[in-house]
């Protein structure tokens, strides 16, 4: 017998919500078949490699792989540096997978209107199963065009063992740098798809000491991508950014420190500390800035009133950080979405137990969610505010934060923005659909 959709929805929400006073692992939600919601701003390989400066990306995969991909490319504007070469069964029966890597590249590159400086070939799950000599693909691409620098990607979603895609984009990214005599005055951030904002705090440190700061995000040209090699120090900030961080001190000798986006803000004084300390600088008066964040809290708090608040995962790095923090100014957070959680936020969630025992965790991606209950703002009247798209497409609410994988904020300035944000999300309503529906909020060709 069918079961009545309303049924359906009420019993998919009390079978998935959980009690943050009953969580007790760091993975509460069963892995199994996956639900994709249409909120779609958050990054993919296809978006990341576009941030390498007049750069051209080929894919090697099978049609039903290409699909998205180009589908990516066109909505961002992007096909003019996209190409693909499309693997077909005899390619794989006939053993010719380095034959068809090495001419396919090489025509495409000859029929491009300009010489990129460089060319990201992603390869595919076949290249690996079939143990395609890639070394010598790539000694036979660099010999023929010297003034090109490949560097290799991957797109093996069946191959997920060690490290995640986006943490082998990162450190694919950064393949172009060379290593070459360091500047002393010269800094990197690495491993995010958005620039750390200049107002942010360790931003305002090291320009305030005459450092330089390089950011990907920043980059117009390939030699100011380039220029990333003369940087001592790297500063990553997610933690998918870890593996970048190591291979480029491994490969070409530049230290690391990690910076994480958590709105903790003993965290972030201890982040700041920390840094002036490698820097061997003198801590900078960080009152002001600490000062102003709270001061945009309570003023948060006195606008919002009692406006329940929704988070997730995909806005902010740190969402059970950012709703501790909320919750210790009388900030009305009332439910997290988010299906795997960062351990370094066990501190957070302790504090919540304690403070917002009946804050509800909902998962993204079970197979459940396609039929949860999507109207929770019209419990409020649609006075509710959500921090992030997919917490806006779930509860179905029109006041939205528009903000992904934490948009560049960070430290005391990235929470007095983040009040800001919520101010002004409160009193306008946005066009969530639409909105949502852009794949890669915010890359451009």
């Amino acid at each position: 017998m069918f079961k009545k959709l309303s049924h359906e929805k009420k019993e998919a929400d009390e079978a998935l919500a959980i009690k943050i006073s009953n969580l007790d692992s760091f993975t509460p939600f069963k892995a199994g078949l996956v639900f994709s919601a249409p909120a779609r701003g958050t990054w993919t390989i296809a978006h990341t490699s576009m941030l390498i400066p007049h750069s051209h990306q080929i894919f090697l995969c099978a049609s039903v792989c290409l699909r998205g991909v180009v589908l990516s490319a066109e909505e961002y504007g992007g096909l003019d540096r996209y190409s693909s070469i499309n693997l077909e069964e005899h390619d794989i029966l006939e053993g010719d997978l380095e034959d068809l890597f090495i001419e396919g590249v090489t025509d495409i590159i000859n029929n491009l209107k300009k010489r990129p400086p460089a060319v990201l070939t992603y390869t595919s799950c076949v290249h690996h199963f079939l143990a395609c000599d890639l070394n010598l693909v790539y000694k036979t691409l660099r010999e023929r065009f010297p003034d090109i620098d490949f560097i290799e990607c991957y797109m093996t979603p069946t191959m997920r063992q060690k490290f995640t895609p986006e943490a082998l984009m990162f450190k694919s990214l950064y393949e172009g740098l060379v290593d070459i005599e360091k500047d002393k005055k010269s800094i990197n951030i690495i491993g995010n798809n958005f620039a750390i904002k200049k107002s942010s705090d360790f931003v305002q440190m090291l320009n305030n000491a005459g450092f330089e700061v390089r950011d990907i995000c920043n980059t117009k040209e390939y030699d100011e991508y380039k220029a990333m090699s003369l940087s001592f120090l790297n500063i990553y900030t997610r933690n998918c950014s870890e593996f970048a961080a190591k291979s480029l001190e491994k490969r070409i000798h530049q230290d690391y420190i990690f910076m994480p986006c958590t709105f903790n803000m003993d965290a972030i004084e201890d982040e700041l500390a920390s840094l002036s300390k490698k820097l061997s600088l003198p801590l900078m008066d960080i009152s002001y800035l600490k000062e102003t964040a709270i001061k945009s809290l309570k003023l948060t708090k006195e606008f919002l009133k009692d406006m329940p608040v929704v988070i997730d995962y995909a806005a902010v790095l740190r969402p059970f950080s950012l709703a501790a923090l909320l919750v210790s100014y009388g900030i009305n957070v009332i439910r997290i979405y988010c299906d795997e959680i960062n351990p370094a936020e066990e501190d957070d969630i302790e504090y919540l137990k304690d403070n917002a025992p009946n804050l509800e965790i909902f998962p993204t991606v079970d197979y459940k969610c396609r039929v949860v209950d999507k109207h929770l703002a019209d419990d409020y009247n649609g006075e509710l505010l959500a921090i992030g798209q997919k917490a806006a497409y779930f509860t179905g609410t029109k006041h939205m934060v528009n903000i992904v994988e934490n948009g560049g904020i960070h430290g005391f300035d990235g929470i007095r923005q983040m009040c800001e944000m919520m101010v002004d999300a409160s009193e306008v309503e946005s066009d969530v659909k639409s909105i949502i529906s852009v794949k890669g909020w915010g890359c451009h060709g």
